[in-house]
């Protein structure tokens, strides 16, 4: 007689290895496109350098205007302040593009169908595309810190660097929840391009990334307030430019772990009702 413990560890063993086999998939397609890889290292340091110049060419040597934006920001650190926010936008860019759109890229190549007949949790399919993401995140937020340190003269010191690891790890569970979404929602209509600028849209409008969010109207500020990119993009710059502890930032860390796990729970529900409807219209193995 088998022994039921023993077939659910089994089964949960099986799927933690099929985890890794859908991170080192996706892995290898990055080291297949090593042009994706030079965009991950030009764009967050070539974008925000545009806003940096412009706000330089805005402010001139005018000392009120710097101490209108710390005053409003908590921060006199202009580069730093639009390099961590157009950082964040990069990160979200990346999951849209990458992980939120595997399922339907998958569609579009024709494997879908075979790989929802492989014996894997349907957690695998909709999740395991984003495991290979987290290293690039880190990395990409290495590098901007490199070059902030470097070019721009902001301090960054090493348990400044592990606290901004530790949002990092918060933010993953609602990001990467949002880019589960986003993949059910793109499967389900089949177009991925003006989502994709959509959601970068108001994630850009609402989230501060290029300002602080005190200068939105009240009802964007509420709505800005229901986004994890907004809660990812302040505590980063309170840890690393305001020199703000981890339980400075507790609050908003407890809110970003909340709305991870809601958004999680609407993937899944999501993806098991896209999962019914097309199985019944037959549109897995379609274009």
């Amino acid at each position: 007689m088998s022994n039921p413990r023993s077939g659910r560890l089994g089964s949960a063993a099986a799927d933690l290895r099929a985890f890794g086999a859908a991170g080192m998939k996706e892995w290898r397609l990055l080291r297949r496109y090593p042009s994706l890889m030079f965009g991950f290292l030009f764009w967050p340091i070539v974008l925000p350098v545009a806003y940096v110049l412009q706000a330089r060419g805005y402010a001139g040597d005018s000392t009120a205007a710097l101490d209108a934006f710390a005053a409003r920001t908590g921060t006199s650190q202009v580069a730093g302040f639009l390099f961590l926010g157009w950082a964040a936008y990069m990160w979200i860019s990346m999951i849209l593009w990458g992980p939120g759109t595997a399922l339907r890229t998958e569609q579009v190549r024709g494997s879908l169908e075979a790989l929802f007949m492989t014996p894997v949790s349907r957690l695998v399919i909709l999740f395991g595309p984003l495991v290979s993401q987290v290293a690039w995140a880190v990395w990409m937020f290495a590098i901007v810190g490199t070059v902030l340190v470097v070019f721009f003269g902001v301090a960054i010191a090493p348990l400044e660097a592990l606290r901004a690891l530790g949002v990092i790890v918060v933010a993953v569970p609602a990001l990467y929840g949002l880019g589960a979404l986003f993949a059910a929602v793109v499967l389900r209509f089949g177009e991925v391009h003006a989502l994709v600028q959509g959601v970068r849209g108001v994630f850009t409008v609402f989230c501060g990334m290029s300002f602080p969010i005190v200068l939105l109207p009240g009802w964007a500020h509420a709505v800005a307030l229901a986004l994890p990119p907004t809660y990812l993009i302040g505590d980063l710059r309170s840890v690393l430019l305001g020199s703000s502890a981890l339980v400075g930032v507790l609050p908003d860390l407890a809110i970003l772990l909340g709305l991870g796990a809601a958004i999680s729970v609407l993937a899944v529900i999501a993806f098991l009702r896209t999962e019914r409807y097309a199985r019944r219209g037959g549109s897995l193995a379609s274009y």
